[in-house]
C-alpha cells in the first residue's frame, strides 16, 4: 500500500458514519428544545488563545497540541471547544446570558487509546452568564437525558468542588504539608505536578500514588464557606432533578479555568479511561480571556469513545430502501429518470444503471449494491406502460402500471 491514514486517526463510513450523524442531528433538536443555538468556531487559534485560557503547564499545552508557525504567529488547531466559544462571544458582543452549543472536530496529540483518536469529534454546551448552583445541577441533567436519548445506559455520574482560588489556595499548602514525608513515594510526574498544577496529581494513574492520595486532605473539606455552600446547593437540585451521582471527593480536571463544581459521566466498558462526557464550572475564564467577571459553565462529550458504549442498534439509524433503475435502451431513459425522481422525492435511494449495459450486467450491478428493488424498464414495459419490480431479497418479481407507482410505494 502507498498510502495510509496518520497514526491516531481513522476513516468514517457506512453504518458508522450515520451513527455518528444520529447523535449529531439527536443532539443539535434537543439542545435547541433547552434554548442552545448552535456555534462553530475556525479549526485553528492563535495558541495563546489555549495557553492562557487551558493552562501552559497542562498536558494540552506541553505536550498534545498540533502548533504551526506563519511568520512571527503561532497558531494552534483546535484541542478543546471552551476557549474558542468564549473567545467568540467576547468578539463579536454575544449578549448574554447564552446558551451555546458546538459540534467539531478537535485535535490532540496523544496516545492512542481505545476509541480515543488524534482528531475526534466533540459536542459541548457552554452556558454563559449564569451563576446559580442550580445551573451546575440543570447541565447534568441536560447531559444525562441526552445520553438516554440516543440510546445510552450503564453510565455512571461523579461530582466534585474543587472551589476557587482562595480555597486552592490555602488547601495548596495543607496538602503540599501532607506529601511533604512523602515525596519519595510519588511518581516523577506527581512530583512536577505539585509545584506545577497541584490538582492534577490526584489524576495519577500509578497505584502508590493513589494509595497515598486515598489518604491526603480533600479540597472537598477545606472549601471556604461561599464554596461549601454552593456545592450543598448544587448537590440539593440533583436530588431535586432525581440525579443519582457518587461524590468523588479526588475528581479534578485537567484544564486549569475549572473552578467550583466538576463532574464525569463514566462508563464500564471503556476500562482505565473510562471518562465519556465531563465539564464543571469555570467563572473565571472570560476575565481571563480579557473580558469582565462572568460565571460560566459546560461541558463536552466525545463522540467517537460514548458510540463504543451503545448497542450497535443505538442510536437508531433510519436506513432508506434502496432501488436500482434498470432501464433497456437509450431511447427509454427519459421515462426512466422519470422513476428515478418519483422515488427521491418520496425519500427513497435511486441509483440508475447504464442504459448501453446489457440487462443481465445491470442486474449483476444491483446485487452488487445490495439494493432493496430493481425497477426495470424495457419496449415491453413501455409499450404496456408499466414497469417490472424485483425483490431482491425474495426473487419476487411483479408488474405495476406507472400510472400506479406511486401508490405502490406508498404500501412499501
Amino acid at each position: 500500500m502507498l498510502y495510509q491514514k496518520p497514526k491516531g486517526t481513522r476513516d468514517t463510513f457506512g453504518k458508522e458514519l450515520k451513527r455518528i450523524e444520529a447523535v449529531c442531528r439527536t443532539a443539535r433538536s434537543f439542545f435547541e428544545k433547552n434554548g442552545y443555538q448552535e456555534i462553530q468556531t475556525p479549526t485553528f487559534e492563535y495558541a495563546d488563545l489555549f495557553i492562557r485560557s487551558i493552562g501552559e503547564h497542562t498536558d494540552i499545552v506541553e505536550k498534545e497540541n498540533y502548533t504551526f508557525k506563519i511568520g512571527k504567529r503561532v497558531y494552534m488547531l483546535r484541542p478543546e471547544g471552551t476557549a474558542p466559544v468564549l473567545r467568540a462571544i467576547i468578539e463579536n458582543k454575544i449578549p448574554l446570558p447564552c446558551r451555546l452549543l458546538y459540534i467539531e472536530p478537535m485535535y490532540r496529540k496523544e496516545r492512542p487509546q481505545k476509541g480515543r483518536y488524534r482528531e475526534f469529534l466533540q459536542i459541548g454546551i457552554e452556558l454563559i452568564g449564569e451563576g446559580e448552583p442550580m445551573y451546575d445541577a440543570e447541565i447534568i441533567e441536560q447531559g444525562k437525558r441526552f445520553l438516554e436519548s440516543i440510546g445510552a445506559d450503564g453510565f455512571t455520574i461523579e461530582v466534585n468542588s474543587i472551589g476557587c482560588p482562595n480555597c486552592r489556595s490555602l488547601y495548596k499548602e495543607t496538602l503540599k504539608d501532607f506529601l511533604k514525608p512523602r515525596t519519595n513515594k510519588l511518581c516523577p510526574n506527581c512530583i512536577v505536578r505539585v509545584d506545577k498544577n497541584f490538582l492534577r496529581i490526584f489524576d495519577c494513574k500509578e497505584e502508590k500514588c493513589q494509595k497515598i492520595y486515598d489518604a491526603a486532605p480533600k479540597i472537598t473539606e477545606n472549601l471556604c464557606d461561599n464554596c461549601a455552600q454552593h456545592y450543598a446547593t448544587v448537590k440539593g437540585f440533583l436530588g431535586k432533578f432525581g440525579i443519582k451521582y457518587t461524590e468523588n471527593k479526588k475528581l479534578v480536571r485537567g484544564l486549569d479555568y475549572y473552578t467550583r463544581t466538576v463532574f464525569e459521566f463514566k462508563h464500564h466498558l471503556l476500562g482505565a479511561q473510562n471518562t465519556i462526557l465531563a465539564g464543571g464550572r469555570y467563572d473565571l475564564l472570560m476575565k481571563e480571556l480579557g473580558d469582565e467577571d462572568t460565571p460560566a459553565l459546560g461541558w463536552a462529550m466525545g463522540v467517537d469513545r460514548m458510540l463504543i458504549t451503545l448497542p450497535a442498534e443505538h442510536p437508531r439509524v433510519t436506513e432508506r430502501k434502496k432501488f436500482f433503475v434498470a432501464t433497456i435502451g437509450e431511447g427509454l431513459i427519459t421515462e426512466t429518470t422519470k422513476l428515478r425522481n418519483i422515488l427521491q422525492e418520496n425519500n427513497y435511494v435511486c441509483i440508475m444503471g447504464n442504459p448501453k449495459d446489457s440487462i443481465k450486467r445491470q442486474l449483476k450491478k444491483a446485487n452488487r449494491l445490495h439494493v432493496d428493488h430493481t425497477i426495470i424498464y424495457g419496449e415491453d414495459e413501455a409499450r404496456l406502460k408499466m414497469c417490472s419490480i424485483k425483490n431482491m431479497e425474495s426473487g419476487k418479481q411483479e408488474q405495476i402500471a406507472l400510472i400506479d407507482f406511486s401508490d405502490f410505494l406508498k404500501k412499501l
